[in-house]
C-alpha cells in the first residue's frame, strides 16, 4: 500500500505540471511540437538526418562553480576541462530572445551550482516573462530568507533539491562539503515561505541519488518529504564514472553491470537513435551549444551563440552530422554510453 500511496502521488504531481505546462503552450508551440516528433520519426525510420523545428525543450548553464566537492561529478572532482564561469545575463536574454516562440521549457541548470550566480532569479525572471516554464536543480545549500522571496516573486515553478539520505552520514558519503541538516532546513523554510505567500510555485522535488550508502533509507525518505514540506520525491540512479563502491545492491536503481573486464558498463543496450538531440538544446555558460547534458567538458560543440544565431546552430551541417553518427551506430559516441536515453 505505501507503494500505491507513492505512485498515486507521482501521477497526481506529473498531472500538475503537465496542467502547468498546458498554459505555456500556444498554437506555434503545439506545431513545433508535432514537427519535432514527426522529423525524429522520419529520421530513424530512413536513417537520414530531418530537423523541421525548433528544440521545445532548452538547458541553460547559468554557472559552472559549485561549492560542493561530489566524488563522482565533473566539477566536483576538478576533472572537467572546458572553460568555467558564469553566463552574463545579456547573453541569457539572447538566447532566450531567439527560442522562446517555439520553445516552452527551460531547464535552468547544467554543470555547477545555479544559484551560486547572483542573477539567477533575474535570469528566471525573463524567461517567465516569456511565458516559459522554468526548472531549476539545486543542491539546495542557499535558501536564506532573502533568496526564497525572491524565488516565490521570479514565479520558478519547480526546483529540484538533491537531497541523498535522511542522515548526516548517509547524505555526507557523496556530497563532500554539504551540510545534511543546512539543506534539509531549507526546504523547509522555502516550503514555509512558499505557503506564507500563497503561491503554487515552486513545486518542491526532492531528488535522491540512490546508492549502496542510502537505499536502504527510502522509506524513511518518503516520510522525511513530507515533514519538510517538499512536493514530491525522486528517486534516481546514479551516473558512476570511476567508483564502484556506490552501486547500489537493489538492481531496480543500478544502471550498471559489469563485463569481461571488470569494466562497468550499461545494463541495457544503446539503439540507434536519440529524442534529445531533436527536443532540448543544451548551452554552456560561455555561450556554447553542445549534444546534450552527458557532453560534460563539451567535447561535441556545434557553434557559439555569441557568433551565430540559433537557428543556424540548431541546423547546422555540424549538428546535423552528428546526429547521423547516431542514427547509424551511437555506441561510438563515448558520452552516449553512461546515458539510459
Amino acid at each position: 500500500m505505501d507503494w500505491l500511496f507513492l505512485y498515486l502521488c507521482f501521477i497526481l504531481y506529473r498531472l500538475k505540471e503537465f496542467l502547468q505546462i498546458l498554459r505555456v503552450l500556444t498554437f506555434l508551440r503545439v506545431w513545433n511540437i508535432i514537427l519535432v516528433y514527426k522529423a525524429y520519426l522520419l529520421s530513424i525510420f530512413t536513417k537520414k538526418t530531418f530537423v523541421w523545428a525548433h528544440p521545445f525543450s532548452i538547458s541553460v548553464e547559468p554557472t559552472t562553480e559549485c561549492n560542493l566537492h561530489c566524488p563522482e561529478c565533473p566539477t566536483g572532482n576538478n576533472s572537467i576541462t572546458r572553460n568555467m564561469g558564469k553566463m552574463d545575463l545579456e547573453l541569457f536574454k539572447s538566447i532566450i530572445d531567439q527560442v522562446y516562440k517555439r520553445t516552452f521549457y527551460l531547464n535552468l541548470f547544467l554543470q555547477g551550482e545555479p544559484f551560486l550566480h547572483p542573477e539567477l532569479c533575474e535570469f528566471a525572471m525573463y524567461a517567465r516573462s516569456k511565458k516559459m516554464y522554468v526548472t531549476i536543480s539545486t543542491n539546495g545549500h542557499f535558501f536564506k530568507p532573502d533568496t526564497c522571496e525572491k524565488i516565490i516573486h521570479s514565479g520558478i515553478q519547480k526546483i529540484i533539491v538533491s537531497l541523498d539520505g535522511v542522515s548526516k552520514e548517509s547524505y555526507e558519503k557523496y556530497r563532500l562539503g554539504g551540510n545534511f541538516e543546512k539543506v534539509k532546513e531549507g526546504i523547509k523554510l522555502l516550503s514555509e515561505v512558499k505557503k506564507r505567500k500563497h503561491s503554487r510555485y515552486p513545486y518542491i522535488v526532492i531528488q535522491m541519488l540512490v546508492n549502496s550508502f542510502n537505499e536502504h533509507e527510502i522509506p524513511e525518505m518518503k516520510v522525511l518529504t513530507k515533514e519538510i514540506g517538499a512536493n514530491n520525491l525522486e528517486l534516481k540512479s546514479m551516473q558512476i564514472y570511476n567508483n564502484s563502491q556506490f552501486l547500489p545492491r537493489n538492481e531496480k536503481y543500478n544502471r550498471y553491470t559489469f563485463d569481461f573486464n571488470n569494466n562497468l558498463v550499461l545494463k541495457n543496450n544503446l539503439h540507434n537513435k536519440c529524442f534529445r538531440l531533436w527536443s532540448t538544446a543544451v548551452f554552456t555558460s560561455n555561450g556554447d551549444l553542445i549534444a546534450c547534458c552527458y557532453d560534460k567538458n563539451a567535447e561535441h560543440c556545434f557553434g557559439n551563440i555569441n557568433n551565430s544565431n540559433f537557428k543556424n546552430l540548431w541546423k547546422s551541417k555540424h549538428f546535423n552530422d552528428y546526429r547521423s553518427g547516431i542514427l547509424k551506430d551511437r555506441k561510438k559516441v563515448q558520452i552516449c554510453n553512461n546515458c539510459l536515453e
